[in-house]
């Protein structure tokens, strides 16, 4: 039997759906070839000032540069920030720079890449156990720079420090802002620390910690602090408020009106009298006015709706100085009724709208 034949023939039997299904294989399998044969990688090159995102065949930092032609000197170095060059990687070359190493006296001047003074020191056989560098080892060199390197003597030592008292605060509604008040006072606490002291030429320069042994801890200081809204009025003491409102202010005199200078609560307009409108203030209410000071909303007026405000003053020319303006209107909460000595008394009053009833503190005299 011609095998070869009968192969054709079974193939060309499979039909057009087969032949697909086998094609499609036969790209999968090329296509994983392709994508295993292919080692590039997508890498940061930085070099000479210049930073670019190159794609590399490359099979190590050295490769990289030969493919870009990047030449390196005897004392430049390369750094890679992963373990290989891979996908990702970030590379950079660091061209020498001279610096004149001081020791002894003895001066030379030398190529490095080095990154700190530390590590040049180290470059040129002076090791850390022996040698430092004088001033700040952590330091970026600068081209020409002057490295002077001393003898390095340590000694160990051990010494009693303090442990600062950490505050602990507990936000407290019945005080007011600004306010504290100490629950429990703060003690330090002691520590034994084990110390290391590391001298340059005779010269301490560093304090390395070996140990630390706590003595005695410390107590915090434990402290309620108020969050009650308050205000500096303009007699210096702090009054808490309810409500801060922005309000329209005008002025006026107590003989405006129909001229009796009686207020809606029957009492005699003066200054320290505001007329308020009473859905927004309520008759009676302390409130603070910066500027003006401390007042007591005891009337109202026609023109006084919403968020507006009339000032009693004592002369014209105030008045008219005073004008019309935007002011804060701080309303403030009694006093009595904060320190829990509010007794309430109802009161009759006559006045321009007939009798009304009111409830007032006997001890502030404050209008509930």
């Amino acid at each position: 039997m011609d095998w070869k034949k009968f192969s054709i023939l079974s193939w060309k039997r499979k039909g057009p759906i087969t032949q697909m299904y086998a094609t499609m294989i036969a790209l999968l399998i090329l296509v994983s070839l392709t994508g295993f044969i292919d080692k590039g990688k997508s890498v940061t090159l930085v070099a000479d000032g210049t930073t670019r995102q190159v794609y590399t065949h490359a099979v190590n930092a050295e490769a990289l540069l030969r493919e870009y032609n990047i030449d390196m000197g005897d004392n430049d170095e390369v750094t890679l920030s992963t373990p290989e060059l891979d996908d990702g990687s970030y590379v950079k070359v660091r061209r020498a720079i001279p610096v004149t190493l001081v020791y002894r006296g003895q001066s030379q001047t030398v190529y490095t890449a080095k990154r700190n003074t530390q590590e040049v020191a180290e470059q040129y056989g002076y090791s850390k156990e022996k040698y430092r560098p004088y001033g700040d080892i952590q330091k970026p060199l600068q081209a020409g720079q002057q490295i002077v390197i001393g003898n390095v003597s340590r000694k160990t030592i051990t010494e009693d420090d303090v442990v600062p008292y950490a505050v602990e605060s507990i936000p407290d509604e019945s005080l007011g802002q600004g306010e504290e008040q100490i629950v429990q006072e703060g003690q330090n606490g002691r520590k034994r620390v084990k110390l290391n002291i590391v001298s340059v030429d005779g010269q301490v320069a560093d304090k390395e910690t070996i140990s630390t042994e706590l003595i005695s801890e410390m107590q915090p200081m434990v402290r309620k602090v108020g969050t009650k809204a308050t205000v500096e009025i303009n007699t210096g003491s702090i009054s808490h408020y309810q409500k801060v409102i922005a309000m329209e202010a005008t002025a006026y005199l107590p003989t405006d009106g129909d001229g009796l200078g009686i207020t809606r609560m029957g009492t005699r307009a003066r200054y320290g009298v505001v007329a308020v409108d009473p859905n927004v203030i309520p008759l009676g209410s302390t409130v603070y006015i910066p500027g003006y000071g401390v007042a007591r909303a005891e009337d109202t007026g026609g023109a006084i709706l919403g968020n507006r405000i009339d000032l009693c003053m004592e002369d014209y020319d105030t008045c008219m100085a005073f004008g019309r303006r935007m002011v804060p209107v701080y309303i403030l909460h009694n006093i009595c009724q904060e320190r829990g000595l509010l007794r309430q008394v109802s009161f009759l009053c006559f006045g321009l709208g007939g009798a009304r009833y009111f409830t007032s503190c006997p001890r502030c005299r404050d209008v509930i």
